[in-house]
């Protein structure tokens, strides 16, 4: 046992760590270390997109209920919980920025883990080109003035190394106004957000005041639920 790092497990969607770990097999790498470099690197970007906000105890439920949900036993497969061998330092940072913000941490994990992949679908979500062309500038219009890639192989995997999400962080920043961890994936991917508003959970008190504004303004009519005194006459 390497006692330069150690053991932790989380839950992730069993074909999205299938397909990570057929890449990086594919590029001869070995996800754990992998893993923990990158998410020793975008710690500090979480604390910086999240800044003050913590995730409130129902959005907290309502992500990991939604996690949970794609990652129990009865999924296809075994149970995905997925163990990596990290530093302890990574640990450490990781333990801090869940307690500061409330996160749900295998969301976050799982998180990292998708823009690492960063599907064609995903980009397009997104708005974020497909091919690194730092002088076709962004979505925006604008020039973004991006550092080039390399040439050299070995010398671009390390540009790749240096800061993994430069290109995506640069055009989501550009494209949505906010960071990695606050631009809002598709509603299906609830279970890898590292924050949502309580207006964005469903059920809780400010989803249902913000769904009945979006119904007045669409001029929908809105159901009035009968007062008890009424119930109790038989009134409906």
């Amino acid at each position: 046992m390497d006692k330069a790092t150690q053991k932790i497990s989380f839950r992730v969607p069993q074909p999205l760590w299938q397909n990570f770990k057929s890449q990086t097999d594919s590029l001869f790498l070995n996800a754990g270390p992998l893993l923990d470099y990158v998410i020793a690197r975008e710690l500090p970007q979480l604390r910086v997109d999240l800044g003050t906000s913590v995730l409130s105890a129902q959005a907290r439920r309502y992500i990991s209920g939604q996690l949970k949900k794609l990652t129990g036993r009865d999924t296809a497969g075994p149970a995905p919980n997925v163990n990596i061998r990290v530093r302890p330092s990574t640990v450490s940072a990781l333990d801090e920025a869940v307690e500061a913000h409330n996160l749900v941490r295998d969301a976050f994990l799982c998180r990292v883990v998708i823009f690492l992949r960063s599907t064609d679908s995903l980009l397009k979500h997104l708005g974020v080109p497909t091919r690194v062309a730092p002088y076709l500038g962004s979505a925006t219009g604008r020039s973004l003035g991006l550092e080039d890639m390399p040439t050299s192989p070995l010398m671009a995997i390390e540009a790749v190394r240096d800061d993994p999400f430069y290109y995506l962080r640069a055009h989501v920043q550009d494209n949505w106004d906010c960071g990695l961890y606050r631009v809002q994936l598709p509603s299906t991917f609830a279970w890898a957000a590292c924050y949502l508003e309580d207006q964005d959970v469903r059920g809780t008190k400010a989803n249902k005041g913000a769904q009945k504004l979006w119904d007045e303004i669409l001029g929908n009519p809105t159901k009035e639920k009968p007062l008890k005194r009424d119930m109790k006459r038989g009134v409906r």
